[in-house]
């Protein structure tokens, strides 16, 4: 059993969500990756298209209530070699770039534990909002790896290079309250207050200008772009 990525669809938004095998975490594998490709393609489809039903803003969600996302999963890191490990960050990396350049609106929504490339994917997204229960990490070094999919780049622009060198050493896991005075998260709510927070926020998005919210998001991404690109060499 492995995680897949289901794509929900409403009338301002759609959801990715991670659906994890029964009493397991959310995990990327290839296989997974090749989902989330396979749901940007739609919504980037339909996004271009910009016609009633286009997505005005897009979340990424879990099944699990425990955990957001841990990374990836053990069974693969556990066949990597040398030969392959270069396929497998390129392919990390092209999943959340092409989730970072979507031009809508896109909001990590946070329950449990989000760590390693768990926090990558959040961390790829304009926005994470969270419940009192998340906890998040770049937990790497306890297993021998570095941020492979963005983390090294995505959690200094947000929480500052020292902040970032001292979470990442200690593979310090941040609770949310804390997550938050730090910069790390944009919003905590409890836990039943997420869906509403989220709904709140796609009706808000939903009622101001495409082309306005479109431009500004590329100008962004366009100044960063070339810096994102040459930290993943």
């Amino acid at each position: 059993m492995q995680t897949r990525v289901k794509l929900r669809k409403s009338e301002t938004f759609w959801e990715v969500n991670l659906v994890a095998p029964e009493r397991k975490p959310p995990t990327f594998d290839f296989q997974v990756f090749s989902e989330l490709g396979e749901a940007l393609d739609e919504i980037e489809s339909a996004v271009e298209r910009c016609e009633e039903g286009s997505p005005r803003c897009v979340f990424i969600k879990s099944s699990s209530d425990r955990c957001f996302c841990a990374g990836a999963n053990i069974d693969i890191l556990n066949t990597l070699s040398e030969k392959t490990m270069a396929d497998w960050v390129a392919t990390g990396h092209q999943a959340l770039s092409r989730l970072e350049d979507l031009p809508i609106p896109v909001v990590a929504s946070v329950r449990g534990y989000a760590l390693g490339g768990g926090l990558e994917l959040a961390l790829a997204c304009d926005l994470i909002v969270c419940d009192r229960t998340a906890k998040l990490g770049l937990t790497e070094a306890n297993i021998g790896f570095v941020p492979g999919w963005g983390g090294s780049y995505r959690l200094p622009r947000r929480v500052g290079a020292s902040r970032a060198k001292r979470m990442f050493y200690s593979a310090e896991i941040v609770e949310a309250d804390s997550a938050l005075s730090i910069g790390l998260v944009d919003e905590v709510v409890d836990g039943s207050e997420l869906t509403g927070w989220l709904e709140g926020f796609s009706k808000s998005a939903s009622s101001k200008s495409v082309v306005g919210i479109r431009g500004f998001k590329s100008i962004l991404n366009e100044q960063d772009r070339a810096s994102r690109e040459a930290s993943l060499l």
